[in-house]
């Protein structure tokens, strides 16, 4: 009887400790560098060649689509200039508070500084349409 009770406390520790292991292993891989499909995260973002001061990762933003219409920064700047100046009142403070972000982002973004995510764009379309705007 002892004989079991050992056996069976053994196989316990055992499968919890590789439980452990395993969970441990997947959240260092995530923040070396890419996340599980393929990505960067910010971490990997962090050690991009730099050229002329610049991240190469932040160059090729606008390149990139945002979302699956193939929205990028550029049209994605001039559309949240649009909706803010037509159903804002060209408040970036009543825009940020409507998109649940900070002014300062706002402005960063409307000015071609600052990286627009495909949140903020869905959001920001939701809110054009909620408010009887068109949108491209």
């Amino acid at each position: 009887m002892k004989k079991k009770v050992l056996l069976f406390t053994t196989v316990g520790v055992g499968a919890g400790l590789l439980y452990v292991l395993e969970s441990n292993r997947r959240k260092q891989a995530a923040s070396i560098g890419a996340n599980d499909s393929g990505r960067l995260n910010d971490r990997g973002a962090s050690m991009a060649t730099i050229e002329d001061g610049e991240p190469t990762v932040l160059q090729s933003a606008d390149q990139n689509p945002i979302d699956d219409q193939g929205t990028t920064q550029t049209e994605a700047s001039h559309l949240l200039k649009e909706i803010r100046d037509t159903a804002f009142d060209a408040s970036n403070e009543r825009l940020a508070l409507a998109l649940g972000r900070s002014t300062q982002e706002i402005e960063q973004w409307t000015s071609g500084d600052g990286l627009i995510d495909g949140d903020v764009l869905m959001k920001a379309r939701a809110l054009a349409i909620h408010r009887g705007l068109e949108v491209e």
